[in-house]
């Protein structure tokens, strides 16, 4: 009878006992102001928070607070956290295949079809998830940036004007452009432009125009060009280490699972709202915002027509990949697939193309077996 009742008392206090929290460690470099930051990871953390009901949380690092922004990759294989966002074009040698999809940005004219395009594509093709497993990483979900264009400290909308300016490129495929209009591409990462443009080792920055306000571009670049360079996507926006990914639950990776398609919608929508806020308040800081002439625009026309294909099947060869122009057809037919997917969904209607990513993609994952 004694015996019984001990039986029943452990079980009850078994049952009454609360679930440990599953805790994912996080890092991503940009200021919480920032909508990779914002609207990317700290919305993510809330989503897994509340839909879990606490049993599955985030300790988020923002900025530079835990590792610079090259160590986004080594931190995350070096077990420093379990989730990163990484900036692939920073770690080439590492990533070939990403590096040589990356080289195709420039010539793609819709950064939400990108973001589309690059989940699908990662998630699904055998290459990509051979890079991953590699490393020993889990893909979860991409981002695109908004449309690159050029911020300058004094008026450059034409051949002419561009001709022997220092122009700070993202990638090396940005930079064979420079070069093929006899501007210098100089290589620093987004965190350097503006002591680059106020020390004048920089004469234009290339990169998202929402950086006039979330980084005071506006204080050093007084003109700023639209000509479009097309997104940034490289590296990842959601990465796990292999080993903290698998030892989730099986509810806790679906509740990540759940979370990415209206994430990564909401993020890139987000991003690209914070270049219209720039672009409307940086006449009010003495900014200039100027149309490319048609020659320049022409010079980057021919460039995406004749030399990017080439250039990524260059890259890929020179960083190890296999079968580059392979690869690189393979992302053009998905991102053409993306164009005709949301081709006849309004621009505006959120749900529509995050319910679109994630019947086409996200629920065709089985958490049972995916990324282990």
């Amino acid at each position: 009878m004694k015996k019984t009742k001990a039986l029943l008392l452990a079980s009850t206090l078994c049952a009454a006992a609360p679930v440990a929290a599953e805790e994912i460690t996080a890092s991503i470099w940009f200021p919480e102001t920032h909508p990779l930051t914002r609207d990317g990871y700290m919305a993510l953390k809330d989503t897994i928070e509340e839909t879990s009901g606490g049993e599955l949380t985030m300790q988020l690092y923002t900025g530079t607070s835990l590792l610079p922004p090259v160590a986004h990759l080594s931190g995350l294989t070096d077990g420093i956290v379990q989730m990163t966002y990484h900036a692939g074009t920073y770690t080439p040698s590492d990533l070939p295949e990403d590096n040589t999809i990356a080289a195709l940005a420039i010539g793609l004219p819709d950064s939400m079809t990108a973001a589309m395009a690059v989940a699908d594509f990662y998630i699904n093709d055998e290459q990509m998830q051979g890079m991953f497993d590699r490393l020993g990483i889990t893909f979860l979900g991409s981002y695109a940036s908004p449309q690159y264009v050029m911020m300058c400290s004094s008026e450059i909308t034409t051949l002419d004007q561009v001709e022997g300016k220092k122009l700070r490129t993202p990638s090396p495929v940005h930079a064979a452009w420079a070069e093929s209009v006899g501007a210098v591409p100089v290589s620093v990462p987004s965190s350097e432009m503006f002591s680059g443009l106020e020390k004048g080792q920089l004469d234009c920055a290339i990169n998202a125009a929402n950086d006039l306000k979330s980084r005071s571009l506006w204080d050093v670049a007084k003109y700023t060009t639209l000509l479009n360079f097309g997104p940034y996507f490289a590296g990842w926006m959601y990465g796990m280490d292999r080993g903290a990914w698998g030892d989730l639950s099986e509810t806790g990776r679906q509740t990540l699972i759940d979370a990415m398609p209206a994430n990564i919608v909401n993020l890139t929508e987000s991003y690209m709202g914070t270049v219209d806020e720039a672009l409307a308040e940086a006449p009010d800081h003495g900014v200039t915002i100027d149309e490319p002439s048609e020659e320049l625009i022409a010079s980057l026309d021919e460039f995406n027509a004749t030399e990017v294909d080439g250039l990524a099947v260059e890259t890929g060869e020179r960083l190890g990949a296999e079968d580059p122009a392979g690869l690189a057809e393979r992302f053009k037919e998905t991102y053409a697939k993306w164009e005709g997917l949301m081709a006849d969904v309004p621009a505006d209607d959120l749900d529509a193309i995050a319910e679109l990513l994630r019947t086409e993609v996200y629920d065709k994952l089985d958490v049972t077996n995916y990324g282990l």
